[in-house]
């Protein structure tokens, strides 16, 4: 039931496929909403996908960390303490059931420990732990090199300055953790064989014993080289993985600075076109606007013309007034002649005086 169990977890290590794709979706669209401010984003698809492998990158490198000090915790934890005798499979069944983490040597060692309190002898641990040794180490050393062909590759689709430079620091960071993960899963491997395999001896015949520590010796050794390897072939990644980088890069940079000739060629043109068709439509409204005053001229001169005759019509108006007005006294003083005529006449007329006496009273 444990062995079945222990298969059942899993591998133990975080940088999953799937969970590196999830989050590194979720971080893209993050990255990218500062992105779309920026002058240049286009939104191409080119660009989105530059965006996606940024984020998957970082998602990788974020959960590399994490498992890297969960690792450091539990090892600095002891889970195999020195004062217990694990060749005894009772006492090394006891500390399975009592182990309870998710790290990544929690797992290593519940598994090796499973296979000896199951019965399996002391070489057949020992090739155990070399064979999980040696896995580790090549999947962190095929994971960064994947991830580095990855960032290196986001050169070719002609991101923005900023994001080009993110994958590049990212780059960067990516190789540190690889190597600070390669050197711990050394100080894993050094405290399994120290802790765990030199302590649960050999069940088989005592002629045996010699060959039990050349089983252990050589996993050592097997899992030295295999560590080595893994260096080496980490190395030689990262290498490569920097010469692409480079060379996309350079290539970028080249097709940029002949787009950004082409541009301002273009421009340039484009100024001088519209220049030339700036200074056209400027002669034009030139002449437009000659035209225009000319009409002016000719309407200020008849609006003249049409002042000065209605000043004659005033001076005819106030003629014709005072004509009326001298008309109307005459009028008025025949009529006056006429009455005093009158007046005249009868004042000239006979009279007759009649004398009364009246009585005194």
């Amino acid at each position: 039931m444990e062995k079945r169990k222990s298969k059942s977890i899993g591998y133990g290590m975080f940088t999953g496929i799937y969970g590196v794709l999830a989050l590194g979706l979720v971080l893209g669209i993050l990255i990218g909403i500062p992105l779309r401010r920026i002058e240049g984003w286009e939104g191409s698809l080119s660009e989105l996908a530059a965006l996606l492998a940024a984020g998957i990158g970082l998602a990788y490198i974020l959960l590399a960390i994490v498992e890297w000090f969960l690792q450091l915790r539990a090892l600095s934890a002891n889970l195999l303490p020195d004062e217990l005798d694990l060749s005894e499979r009772a006492v090394a069944t006891e500390r399975l059931a009592a182990l309870k983490g998710h790290s990544l040597l929690h797992r290593h060692v519940r598994r090796l420990l499973a296979a000896w309190a199951a019965g399996a002898s002391g070489p057949q641990v020992a090739v155990m732990a070399s064979s999980q040794m040696q896995r580790l180490l090549g999947t962190i050393a095929a994971e960064t090199g994947a991830i580095l062909i990855l960032l290196g590759a986001t050169a070719g689709f002609m991101p923005p300055q900023m994001l080009l430079t993110l994958t590049t620091g990212l780059m960067v960071l990516l190789a540190l953790v690889a190597v600070a993960r390669i050197q711990l899963a050394s100080h894993l491997a050094g405290y399994i064989e120290s802790n765990l395999l030199a302590r649960i001896g050999n069940d088989t015949p005592a002629a045996a014993g010699l060959e039990f520590a050349q089983t252990v010796g050589k996993s050592v050794s097997d899992s030295t080289a295999a560590l080595a390897k893994a260096q080496t072939a980490f190395a030689e990644q990262l290498a490569k993985a920097q010469q692409e980088s480079s060379a996309q890069l350079a290539k970028t940079q080249q097709e940029s600075a002949a787009q950004l000739a082409q541009a301002q060629s273009e421009a340039a043109s484009r100024i001088a076109n519209a220049q030339q068709e700036g200074s056209a439509q400027l002669a034009k409204a030139q002449d437009k606007i000659a035209e225009q005053l000319g009409r002016v001229s000719e309407l200020a001169g008849s609006i003249d013309n049409i002042l000065k005759l209605q000043q004659a019509v005033d001076g005819t108006l106030k003629g014709v007034a005072v004509t009326d007005e001298f008309k109307s006294t005459l009028s008025e003083l025949k009529r006056h002649l006429a009455e005093s005529d009158e007046l005249l006449r009868n004042a000239a007329k006979p009279r007759t005086i009649r004398l009364v006496e009246k009585d005194n009273e």
